[in-house]
């Protein structure tokens, strides 16, 4: 069965029950963009969305930073020249960033992988992995296997609400064991901030369709 890759709106919108997303409107209207980013506080980011865009940045589909009307109307009508698809426009974060994964393993079922995201993912391969659906007790047992777990633990600063980031981590668990038709599903990165734990974009994956 032919796999089909949902666009980061349709993913957004698939997880944000279990997975709080910061502010975030998708627009052709480049006066509802405005509007929602003068309501929501600059900087935002804008991203062209569309199932045919797999790697938004490599496409140069992302602009960061967007920090005034003026960036925000001049990279709104470039994007939409370039790529002829709605505007994601979001809220720019910053905060501990983290990755949260999950595939259809066709030995173990749904599989959840977590861990610090950034470097810590892509270079020291630092990650958690368990057979979902788990409670938010065993998504807390997770944090200790990583090996930047003191970065949880405030090391950046301030320290991770790691209740709520185990809440999440679980409802997810429990979204991939109840969606057997997503063989992947990726949402990174997450950003735990001083106000919460916010996700900035996702990939689903699907089998043969959503």
């Amino acid at each position: 069965m032919a796999e089909h890759v949902l666009d980061a709106w349709t993913a957004q919108e698939k997880l944000e029950a279990v997975i709080p997303f910061v502010p975030s409107v998708l627009t052709r209207d480049v006066d509802r963009a405005v509007s929602f980013a003068e309501g929501v506080g600059y900087p935002v980011v804008l991203k062209a969305v569309s199932d045919k865009i797999v790697h938004k940045t490599d496409a140069g589909a992302v602009v960061l930073g967007v920090s005034s009307q003026e960036d925000l109307i001049h990279h709104f009508y470039a994007l939409q020249k370039q790529f002829d698809a709605p505007i994601l426009v979001q809220k720019q974060i910053s905060g501990v960033e983290l990755f949260l994964g999950g595939k259809q393993d066709p030995q173990f079922g749904p599989v959840v992988l977590f861990g610090l995201g950034g470097i810590f993912v892509e270079v020291y391969k630092d990650v958690s992995a368990r057979v979902a659906p788990f409670s938010p007790e065993e998504a807390r047992s997770m944090f200790a296997d990583l090996k930047g777990r003191k970065i949880l633990e405030g090391a950046r600063g301030f320290r991770v609400n790691t209740d709520e980031l185990a809440k999440i981590i679980s409802e997810f668990s429990r979204f991939l064991a109840e969606h057997p038709e997503f063989k992947e599903v990726d949402v990174n990165p997450i950003f735990a901030t001083r106000d919460g734990v916010f996700a900035v974009d996702a990939r689903i994956v699907s089998r043969g369709g959503d």
